[in-house]
């Protein structure tokens, strides 16, 4: 006890750093976000102007999101991400949101408007990955538009068993590096995978993880795109959008100067008229 008194506490501790810091669609970029999209019919979206948030999400207004704000550094929340606390925690009990990708289980769907997008998902698959293997995820790719999938640089196919309809409805608490389901009998959460066709992935309010929708563009008031951002790329993130302020004041400062420049120019001219008329 002695030797605790004598010791200043300074916060000195092991503290577990985050990795990720997440956000929705929300704040000063958000208008602009909803802008891009509104008039690309990719689902149901609206923008909250009292609380500057983009409402709406479905995997083609996550996959065009996320291709916008690629080259910020930033990204729409991957399958694993939604499987972290920082994610779980602003969504439970509230909103759902998934991750700009789709499984495919099968050639068949009983939802015929997919159809078309079945094909296409598959010849890109087989493109990338060669032979198919069912059930695969694809991810890495633009929706300009609803139903349309437009392969980027990192399109990747990922085949995995646990995306099979079998499981639909297993128990899991954990997810892997994929963030797919660790089933375990005993888990507090639950895996609901869709037994043919094309679904996306979202994690709903109640946590559970959802790939059995069949209607790919339906979206709701609910939903809310989880952006990304790396934890050590906040304060480059900070400096971008100081850097990006400060070059906007130098312009206004340019633009100033040459206003009041010009107003001295007229100034100048119409003393030296009245001066003129002064000498006669």
């Amino acid at each position: 006890m002695k030797e605790t008194a004598e010791r200043k506490i300074t916060g000195n501790f092991d503290w577990q750093p985050a990795s990720i810091v997440p956000a929705f669609v929300q704040g000063e970029d958000a208008k602009d976000i909803y802008d891009s999209i509104k008039d690309l019919n990719l689902g149901w979206c609206d923008y909250d102007p009292k609380t500057k948030t983009l409402r709406g999400d479905n995997p083609f207004i996550e996959a065009r999101i996320d291709s916008l704000v690629r080259p910020l550094g930033l990204r729409v929340a991957n399958l694993g991400d939604l499987g972290r606390p920082e994610i779980m925690r602003i969504v439970k009990g509230k909103y759902y949101s998934g991750t700009p990708a789709l499984v495919l289980r099968s050639m068949k769907d009983s939802n015929t408007i997919n159809l078309p997008l079945v094909k296409r998902v598959a010849e890109l698959a087989e493109e990338k990955a060669g032979k198919l293997k069912f059930p695969f995820m694809v991810k890495g790719f633009d929706s300009p538009e609803s139903y349309s999938v437009v392969p980027r640089d990192d399109f990747t196919v990922i085949c995995d068993e646990r995306l099979d309809g079998k499981y639909d409805g297993k128990k899991f608490s954990d997810v892997d590096e994929l963030g797919l389901p660790v089933f375990d009998k005993g888990g507090n959460r639950t895996w609901y995978a869709r037994g043919e066709g094309l679904s996306g992935v979202y994690l709903d309010s109640d946590l559970g993880l959802y790939s059995r929708n069949d209607y790919l563009a339906y979206s709701d008031d609910y939903g809310r795109v989880v952006l990304v951002s790396e934890a050590n790329q906040k304060f480059s993130a900070e400096g971008a959008a100081r850097e990006n302020l400060s070059m906007r004041l130098n312009e206004l400062k340019v633009e100033r100067d040459r206003q009041v420049e010009e107003a001295i120019a007229v100034v100048e001219k119409k003393y030296g008229k009245a001066m003129k008329l002064m000498k006669g």
